[in-house]
């Protein structure tokens, strides 16, 4: 139940598990109806982002930005301020996914926004400057950089075994197999392989299994990319939501050869 005094709060208890391990987005987007912190609709831009439906969680985005000067400059809305510049970033990249809509000067401001806000000084604002800043990398084609970024992500990373440092596996792969440098992208690429099923988010385990079997298809390993396929089948998640991990893995595939360089997101 929504207390209504309490004008910090964003959204109600146990909201997250219905993303994290039911996996149901819709289901998550309508328990937000009624609460109105400009992190909600952050939170709601952020749904509807992973729903590709980019031009709709900008929307929600703009709702956000517009909102957040009436809320208070503590530590935690700060960390949410600076969360709103790094689901735009994502969003935009999204964006580009979709060669009718890409907008890569667009990708670019949100990047800048996200390295300029220095005001939440929390450790996972600081992780996910690096992690846009390799993401950057990564795209312009500027591997050696990026492969050092993400390894030192990893390194700093060590002793929080978080979820995203799957990602960081993956993209740190990527970054070493654009070098050839195979045996640094085999061991990175196994890292994550191993990782994916024992991860804390059942939803993460389908995002990042989407991309794994993107990546092998990209190096045509067919055989071992429909173990992924078959992963998540297993995964027994919502079909919609199935679908959507299926969608990015087959945008990611299909624009690093419209593209002739990787494209990941």
């Amino acid at each position: 139940m929504k207390n209504k005094n309490d004008r910090e709060r964003s959204a109600p208890e146990n909201w997250l598990p219905l993303l994290n391990e039911r996996c149901d987005i819709d289901l998550a987007f309508q328990a937000l109806e009624g609460w109105e912190h400009f992190h909600t609709d952050t939170n709601r831009g952020r749904l509807r982002s992973l729903q590709l439906r980019p031009s709709e969680a900008w929307e929600f985005f703009r709702k956000a930005e517009d909102r957040a000067g009436e809320y208070s400059l503590s530590r935690q809305n700060m960390l949410r301020r600076f969360c709103l510049k790094f689901y735009r970033f994502e969003n935009a990249l999204i964006q580009e996914s979709d060669p009718d809509t890409a907008d890569p000067s667009l990708t670019e401001s949100c990047l800048k926004a996200v390295l300029r806000d220095d005001n939440s000084d929390a450790d996972l604002a600081k992780q996910l400057r690096s992690y846009c800043r390799g993401m950057y990398l990564l795209h312009r084609q500027r591997f050696g950089e990026a492969k050092k970024l993400f390894l030192r992500l990893l390194d700093q990373s060590r002793d929080h075994a978080t979820d995203d440092r799957t990602v960081f596996h993956l993209a740190a792969a990527v970054a070493a197999r654009c070098m050839k440098d195979k045996p640094v992208a085999d061991l990175q690429f196994e890292y994550a392989s191993l990782s994916i099923p024992v991860l804390d988010s059942k939803f993460n385990m389908g995002l990042y299994g989407g991309i794994a079997a993107a990546l092998l298809r990209i190096w045509n390993r067919e055989g071992e990319a429909a173990e992924w396929d078959a992963f998540l089948i297993h995964l027994k998640i919502p079909p919609k939501t199935a679908d959507l991990f299926r969608e990015r893995s087959r945008r990611i595939v299909e624009r690093t050869k419209s593209l002739k360089r990787i494209f990941l997101f």
